[in-house]
């Protein structure tokens, strides 16, 4: 029987467990993060996050059409989803936009993208963005096949799922991996606690470079090096009364570049 253990219950942790268990009905995996799901310091965890395959990465933006087509047809993901659009801003130096519109053209994705002027852009959406403060070289992209999926609800209803499927969830922090004849054959955890399995799935975010470094600094060909990049991100969040609700309901989402930043 295949077993597997699947570090990190964020999003890419908490599919992963529910895809394998659909797939593989009869393996053993567990699923472990530091606290009963869903987790709130993951960053997966908030009141929804943009579903779009905007990338510069060509094998990314193709696996963001696949996690895309799910969120809209699947109807186990598809109750968290609500289609808004997506408009991307970057400054003339950028060549963000150039690569998504050639990423999609690439795999003959069955959109075509919409370019806008900047000085054109007070007229769509309802001239929400009439006052944007935008310089006349900028380069916008509206695509219309994005939105937004209501993260906390489909992350915890995804690790419920996987659960009633049969997936064992543990609530402990890993504090390392156990290495066996130079592969990884386990976890270690905070409690004390000794978990083997045929292979184990890093779902680790962020945390991954020192997970690793703790649990093998004797194995440089094993550190993440420059291959994962953390980054940060700030949210606030914003109550509306049922006048912002219906002035705000039809804005699009925002990805607005800014040098080296979004």
């Amino acid at each position: 029987m295949s077993s597997y253990i699947i570090v990190g219950a964020g999003v890419f942790g908490a599919s992963t467990a529910y895809q394998l268990k659909r797939q593989f009905p009869v393996a053993s995996i567990v699923l472990i993060d530091r606290t009963w799901p869903p987790c709130p310091i993951a960053a997966s965890h908030d009141i929804n996050k943009i579903i779009r395959a905007d990338y510069e990465d060509p094998f990314y933006c193709g696996l963001a059409l696949k996690a895309l087509h799910s969120w809209k047809t699947d109807p186990f993901y598809k109750q968290w989803f609500h289609p808004s659009g997506l408009l991307t801003i970057t400054d003339k130096e950028s060549h963000a936009i150039e690569k998504i519109v050639e990423n999609f053209k690439n795999l003959d994705v069955k959109y075509e993208p919409d370019l806008i002027r900047p000085e054109a852009l007070g007229a769509r959406f309802a001239g929400i963005f009439s006052d944007m403060n935008l310089r006349p070289d900028d380069k916008l992209l509206f695509d219309g096949l994005a939105g937004i999926a209501e993260a906390e609800k489909a992350l915890g209803a995804t690790i419920k799922a996987s659960v009633e499927l049969g997936v064992e969830y543990i609530a402990d922090p890993v504090s390392k991996l156990v290495m066996s004849d130079g592969m990884c054959s386990g976890v270690q955890t905070r409690g004390g606690k000794t978990i083997s399995a045929a292979k184990v799935l890093l779902c680790t975010g962020a945390n991954t470079a020192r997970l690793i470094a703790d649990s093998a600094p004797d194995r440089p060909e094993m550190q993440v090096g420059a291959r994962i990049t953390a980054r940060a991100v700030c949210t606030a969040a914003v109550e509306l009364d049922s006048g912002g609700v219906t002035k705000f309901g039809k804005v699009p989402a925002v990805v607005h570049h800014s040098g080296t930043d979004q």
